[in-house]
Formats: C-alpha cells, structure tokens, sequence
C-alpha cells in the first residue's frame, strides 16, 4: 500500500508499539465492547495475516517450479498464486495499525511504484541476490511489486521463455524476502510469539498501548477511513490526475482495480467482523446499531455503492485513466463520501458511547 511518492504520514491517531510479551495484563470483561474485541482479534485479524503467509507460501512454490521449469502453465500459475497473495493482504490494510505499521511490514512488502531503474541496473550488474541481500534493498525495489515485474513484465505481456538467468535469481530471492516477512507480520500477532493480540484484548485493562477501549476503537475507525483516502486521493488521483498509468499499484498484472476492491472490503471485514466466510459474534456495527440503525444503514450503504461504482470500470485501471474517466471520477466521490462517515459520524459515535 505504501505509495513512495508520498511523504509518510504523521496523522496517525495512536502511537502504537510492540507488546511484551512478558507481561500479564488483567483480562477485560465479558461485556459487549469486549467481546467485539476478542471477535476482532480471532475473527478478522489472525486469520487474515494467516491468509497472507499461507499465501505467500503456495506462491514461493509456484515461483520455484516456474523458475525450474520455465513454461507458459507454470507461468500463469505463478500469476495467480501472486494475485491469490494479494487479495487477503489488500483486504488487512482495512486495519492498518500495529507491527504492520510499526515494524515496516508494510513498506517493506508493499512500497509502489516500482523502481523499475534501480531494478534494472541490480539485474545487469554482477550483485549477488540472497534474501538478505533484497531484505537491505528500499522497499521500491522488492516485495510485491518486485515480483510482480519479473512475472508479468511491462503491460503484462512477460513470457516463461523470455524470464533471464538474472532475473530467476531475483524473482527467488525477492519470493524468499517476501515470505519472511508475511511470516513475521503473522507471528506480530500470535498469542505463542509477537503477542499483538494480547496487546489489542486488553484495551483498557492493562494493555501497554490502548489505555482505553476507546484508544482501539478510534484507532479501528481511523485505520479504516485512512485506506479510504489511500484509494482515493493517492492510489486512484495520482495515476487518474497525472493521467500516467506507471503510476498505477499493480500496473504490470493490471491488478489495480482489484486491490483497491479489496481494501474497500477490508473496511467491512473489521466493521462487521467477517473474514474468510466467518463471522464474528459480535462486531463495531452490531454495536453501532444498537444505539444508532441509521448510522450503522449508511455505512453499509455507502459501502455497497463504492463496490457499485467500481463495478463501472470495466476496462484495466491503466486504461480506466484515459477512457474511462467520468467512472473512475464517480467512484473516487463514492469513497470519498465513506470516509467521510467514518471520520465524522463513526468517530463521534465511538466518543460518545464507547465509555472506560
């Protein structure tokens, strides 16, 4: 998700940090904004980054067997499992706080648009590529996009046969990268390991990061209205208003509509706690209806017609930018409209109810 061109943001709502995971917090209560937490946590969270990992696992063997046998099979096999990586990691940027965020898993896996020169001259010089060798590269020139070059090529229009030597030794290397750090971003989490979870459950008891329950929740509705303006006025403006589709996320699959799709669907994913074809018990929205149907309607309204809209872009993204104008336009407005429900009307909702 992170656009290189942008400048990082210093409007984060919370300043958040590692758990230790030597510390024994008191449990929070069985009441309902406690069980709208843990549901989070079980529901949404660590399966979702568990679906990124899993992921990008079933991807490293794809690229293994396309390198060891370069055909045109293995080589769109290669594509999907990168696609079939990037839905649920675009889905988790709908709650984008915590160690993807303060330990760089992010930027490291997700930096756009690619560096393609530096790339380049990495490919025609004699460098070594190792893990750790791509893992001291700036995040433009590795991770996803990384791969999704030496795969797919410029326009998309790579061929098995034309991958060179070079190119499999970077592809390998940048899939080892990438794998590691999907794991570590899914071990953040885990109760056995990094702990975030423990971290998140214990919100307003005893938790070293969320001194309130209502620190989470505004943390929750700010990471959900900050991927709006990510797809919106950055992901989406900046190719649209440039009218340059090198800009574009995923240019080279010509995945772009796709991603932004999906991080619209992670906003509902932690608003409803659904992830995976479960859903939770107990949620923000069952919280929000129970004091405020309408709100919790609009919201979901409002959601639905941002999926609409997209639906209306029937070209690539690439294209969508010079044909397609008054779509892409429309949708950008759809979203912007939920952000802003969700910076004024979600957020006084959880500061006039959410009470510790």
């Amino acid at each position: 998700m992170k656009n290189t061109l942008l400048a990082l943001s210093g409007a984060a709502l919370l300043a958040l940090s590692s758990c230790s995971t030597k510390s024994t917090p008191t449990p929070v209560t069985t009441d309902a904004e406690a069980t709208v937490i843990t549901q989070f946590v079980s529901v949404v969270a660590n399966p979702n980054y568990a679906s990124i990992n899993d992921n990008a696992v079933k991807l490293q063997a794809a690229v293994t067997l396309l390198i060891a046998t370069p055909n045109a099979a293995n080589l769109k096999a290669a594509q999907d499992a990168w696609k079939a990586t990037r839905e649920p990691w675009e889905s988790c940027e709908g709650f984008l706080f915590g160690p993807v965020e303060d330990n760089d898993y992010d930027p490291t896996m997700d930096s756009w648009p690619l560096n393609k020169t530096d790339v380049d001259a990495r490919l025609a010089s004699a460098d070594v590529f190792s893990a750790s060798y791509i893992d001291g590269l700036d995040g433009t020139a590795k991770g996803f996009h990384g791969i999704e070059y030496i795969i797919f090529g410029e326009g998309g229009t790579k061929k098995a046969t034309d991958i060179t030597a070079r190119e499999k030794l970077y592809l390998a290397a940048t899939t080892t990268s990438l794998v590691a750090t999907t794991q570590a971003l899914r071990d953040s989490w885990d109760t056995a390991k990094g702990n975030y979870s423990t971290t998140v459950t214990t919100a307003g008891s005893g938790s070293t990061v969320y001194k309130t329950r209502k620190d989470l929740f505004k943390a929750m509705v700010g990471s959900m209205s900050d991927i709006c303006g990510e797809v919106g006025t950055s992901k989406m403006e900046d190719p649209y208003s440039q009218r340059d589709s090198t800009l574009d996320e995923s240019s080279f699959s010509h995945n772009s509509t796709v991603d932004f799709t999906n991080n619209i669907k992670g906003i509902l994913n932690a608003y409803t706690c659904t992830y995976g074809g479960k859903t939770g018990t107990a949620s923000l929205s069952t919280l929000v209806a129970a004091k405020n149907v309408s709100l919790d309607a609009k919201i979901k309204t409002q959601y639905n017609t941002v999926l609409a809209q997209f639906a209306t872009i029937t070209q690539t993204f690439e294209k969508a930018i010079y044909n397609q104008r008054a779509q892409v336009k429309a949708t950008q407005d759809a979203i912007a409209a939920l952000q802003s429900t969700l910076d004024v009307d979600l957020n006084a909702f959880v500061e006039a109810n959410i009470k510790d």
